[in-house]
């Protein structure tokens, strides 16, 4: 019995990152002002990230960000 074995040489690199719940909410906050042209370090913005389980509470495995931006246009700056 003849065996064609063939084997393939790939070269690639890997980046694997990992972010704390804090880096998340920082990297969408930081996503969505971009998008909006919100400048974070404005005193009239007012903003909040939170990371919301989407099971009930029961065995965690989903999850989904939050992003609250209020923006004060009354504010003097």
């Amino acid at each position: 019995m003849k065996m064609n074995i063939s084997s393939k040489e790939t070269h690639q690199r890997v980046h694997f990152y990992r972010f704390s719940q804090k880096e998340l909410e920082r990297l969408a906050l930081e996503r969505i002002a971009t998008e909006l042209g919100l400048d974070l370090q404005s005193k009239a913005i007012q903003p909040d990230a939170r990371v919301l389980s989407q099971s009930n509470g029961i065995n965690p495995t989903t999850y989904e960000c939050e992003i609250r931006i209020v923006e004060v246009l009354d504010c003097k700056e």
